[in-house]
């Protein structure tokens, strides 16, 4: 028994040397790293996406060390292709009851900067590299700084693109003009996204004001483009000055969209967008009134060749 306690207490002893020998040789700066809490689980969400801007929130699953505990702060960079995408800080409250951490920062992203680097991200499948400073106290060395450098499956979502391809007159009054745009949505992603809610207004300079919206959901495959109806209704300005000047030669008019909707991705590691867009152009509204005319026209004698038919058919039977 004596024995065995001696054994014990020599390998024990042995243990600690070698600890110590480890501890004394081995950088203080390596050490804190090799006690790093470990962040996954990232994932993108809150994400708003104007025509210069995308700012969206960041979430990551913190899992503590052996020796670091709560993370009350960081200072990050993110970088694609090795040009940095967003940086900044943030600090955090430790909440009582809260059982795994999950940090929260806001990121913002310059579409002139990344545009780009994000798109060219989807296609290839690049990982983002992020240079993360994480703080945190931690017992008998007090506070200490983190450097975690990781490469990470990060989806950053793309801005989609969207162009007006198509103005379609449906009918023309004296205070009053329905229209049918068809916007391509042009979707860079990896993912699927739902277009649940789209709104727009119309602005004709001097012209007419109008209000409209797709009236329903529509699918936006990834890398993909996809036709979207959007309908409005105008108020003339001016009708009788508008439609004399028109009817003249003033066939070309300028057109400011402003349109604002919700995209709903298929994926668990993007959460809701809300987009925001400024598109200008022009259409030739006597053209547009003549392919209406025409198309009512062609409606008319389809309508009216299905009656002939019809009729045939009773007498036939």
């Amino acid at each position: 028994m004596k024995k065995a306690l001696k054994i014990f207490s020599l390998v024990l002893l042995m243990l600690v040397v070698v600890a110590g020998v480890v501890v004394a040789t081995t950088p203080m700066k390596k050490l804190i790293s090799l006690a790093a809490p470990k962040i996954d689980n990232i994932r993108v969400t809150d994400t708003r996406v104007d025509e210069e801007t995308a700012t969206m929130h960041v979430l990551m699953d913190v899992t503590p060390s052996f020796l670091s505990t709560f993370v009350d702060s960081i200072e990050y960079k993110f970088k694609l292709y090795n040009k940095t995408v967003a940086q900044g800080h943030k600090g955090f409250e430790r909440d009582a009851n809260q059982k795994k951490q999950t940090i929260k920062f806001p990121m913002t992203m310059n579409h002139n900067q990344t545009r780009e680097l994000v798109r060219r991200q989807v296609k290839e499948g690049e990982k983002v590299q992020a240079y993360i400073k994480a703080y945190s106290d931690v017992p008998l060395l007090g506070r200490r700084m983190f450097t975690i450098n990781e490469d990470l499956d990060m989806v950053i979502p793309a801005l989609p693109g969207a162009k007006i391809t198509n103005v379609n007159i449906t009918d023309f009054g004296l205070d009053e003009m329905e229209m049918v745009m068809t916007m391509q949505m042009d979707n860079p992603n990896e993912f699927d996204f739902y277009i649940r809610d789209m709104k727009m207004t119309l602005n004709f300079p001097d012209k007419m004001h109008s209000v409209g919206g797709s009236g329903k959901d529509y699918l936006v495959k990834a890398q993909s483009l996809t036709p979207v109806q959007l309908q409005t209704v105008s108020d003339v300005k001016k009708p009788l000055k508008t439609t004399f000047k028109t009817l003249t030669g003033d066939h070309v008019w300028n057109y400011r969209m402003n349109a604002s909707m919700v995209l709903e991705p298929k994926s668990d590691v993007v959460g809701t967008i809300h987009m925001d867009m400024v598109k200008t152009g022009k259409i030739n509204v006597v053209q547009q009134l003549k392919k209406a005319k025409a198309t009512e026209k062609a409606e008319r004698k389809a309508e009216k060749q299905e009656k002939k038919e019809a009729r045939k058919k009773e007498k036939a039977e």
